[in-house]
C-alpha cells in the first residue's frame, strides 16, 4: 500500500469500520468512502500517555481557535490540514475497477491472517489483467515484542499511559516487499498471466500469491485500556508530504491550535447530539524529512485538553 498524501488520518488509523485489509490503488479509497460514509469523516483510502506527576505543562496560551486548521512543521510546510468534505477531490475510477477491487478486498478478508500480504488476481471485472496487492496489520499484545520489533524506528511504545491506562494491542502495517521495491511492468504482467492460468486450471475466478511483508513500517495503532475507558495513540510515517482530513459539513466539531514544547498541535472536540463535547484528539507532526511521522491520540468525553496534552508531552520528551 503506498498512503496518499491527501488522506483521513482518523478514519485510516481509528475507524471501527474499517476492516483490517489494505488496498492499493484510488478505487479501494473510493470503496472505504463508502462503507463509512456515515462516519465523521470522509475516507479517501484508507494518533493517554501520562507524563510523571508534577512535571509542568508548557502549553502556550495564546491558542487559537479554528474551523478547520492545519499544522505547520519547523520549516513552515503544511504537514497536516483538515478541510470540509465538499472540497474532497472527485474519484474517476471505472465500474469494472470498483467491481474488481471489490471482490478482491473481499477475498483479501477471508483468506488473508493477520500479519500476511497476497498478490490477488481475479477473472472478473478485469480486462485489463490487473493484479492488486492486499494485506494485513501485524498483531502485538506485548509492548516489548513490539519496542522490538520497531528497535530501529524513531517512535516511543509505552507500557502504561500515567499509572492508569496499560497497554491492550497494537496493530502495526508494514508494506509489501513489491510496493517497496516495485517491479518492473515486464514482470508485473508476467506475474499476472501466471496467476491468470492459475485461475483458469483451478477452476476458480480468482488466484493469489502470498508476498512477504517488508521490515517497512508506516502505520502503528495501539490501544490502551483503563476499565471501559480507552485511549488509542496512532503514529503514521509522513515523508510524502501533508496529510488532510475531509469533514463532513453536518459534522459539528470545534478545534483549537496549541503549542506544546515549541510543537504546533491541534486539538479538536467533538460535539455530541446535544451540543456536548463529546470525543477527542488532538494531532502534531514530528521529524525531519525522511523520517517525520504524524501522531494523533484519541480519548473519550471524561478526559480533558490537558490530558490529552500530557499525553503529548510524553511522546516529545
Amino acid at each position: 500500500m503506498t498512503l496518499d498524501k491527501d488522506q483521513d488520518l482518523k478514519a485510516l488509523l481509528h475507524g471501527p469500520q474499517i476492516p483490517d485489509v489494505d488496498l492499493t490503488g484510488q478505487v479501494m479509497r473510493k470503496l472505504q468512502a463508502e462503507r463509512n460514509k456515515k462516519e465523521r469523516f470522509f475516507v479517501k483510502y484508507k494518533v493517554s500517555m501520562l507524563v510523571a506527576a508534577g512535571m509542568l505543562l508548557t502549553v502556550s496560551s495564546g491558542f487559537a481557535a479554528v474551523k478547520y486548521g492545519l499544522l505547520k512543521n519547523e520549516q513552515g510546510q503544511v504537514v497536516y490540514e483538515v478541510k470540509p468534505l465538499k472540497q474532497a477531490p472527485p474519484h474517476t475510477s471505472s465500474e469494472e475497477e470498483r467491481q474488481r477491487l471489490i471482490k478482491v478486498r473481499d477475498l483479501a478478508e477471508q483468506m488473508l491472517p493477520d500479519g500476511s500480504a497476497g498478490l490477488f488476481y481475479v477473472v472478473p471485472h478485469n480486462p485489463d489483467m490487473q493484479t492488486d496487492t492486499s494485506y494485513k496489520p501485524v498483531i502485538f499484545n506485548d509492548a516489548a515484542a513490539l519496542r522490538a520489533k520497531l528497535a530501529s524506528k524513531q517512535v516511543k511504545v509505552f507500557d502504561r499511559l500515567g499509572a492508569n491506562f496499560k497497554f491492550e494491542s497494537a496493530k502495526v502495517f508494514f508494506a509489501p516487499v513489491n510496493e517497496v521495491n516495485r517491479p518492473t511492468p515486464e514482470e508485473k504482467a508476467a506475474t499476472a498471466e501466471k496467476l491468470r492460468k492459475q485461475a483458469e486450471e483451478s477452476g476458480k475466478d480468482y488466484a493469489m500469491m502470498p508476498i512477504e511483508l517488508s521490515d517497512d513500517f508506516f502505520h502503528l495503532r495501539t490501544v490502551y485500556k483503563q476499565g471501559d475507558n480507552e485511549v488509542d495513540v496512532t503514529i503514521v510515517k509522513s515523508d510524502n508530504g501533508p496529510f488532510t482530513a475531509y469533514i463532513d459539513e453536518k459534522i459539528d466539531f470545534e478545534q483549537e491550535k496549541i503549542t506544546v514544547k515549541g510543537v504546533e498541535m491541534l486539538y479538536t472536540e467533538y460535539m455530541d447530539n446535544d451540543g456536548n463535547g463529546g470525543s477527542k484528539n488532538i494531532t502534531w507532526n514530528k521529524g525531519i524529512s525522511g523520517d517525520a511521522y504524524t501522531y494523533q491520540i484519541d480519548g473519550s468525553a471524561n478526559m480533558s485538553k490537558e490530558d490529552l496534552v500530557k499525553i503529548a508531552e510524553a511522546f516529545l520528551n
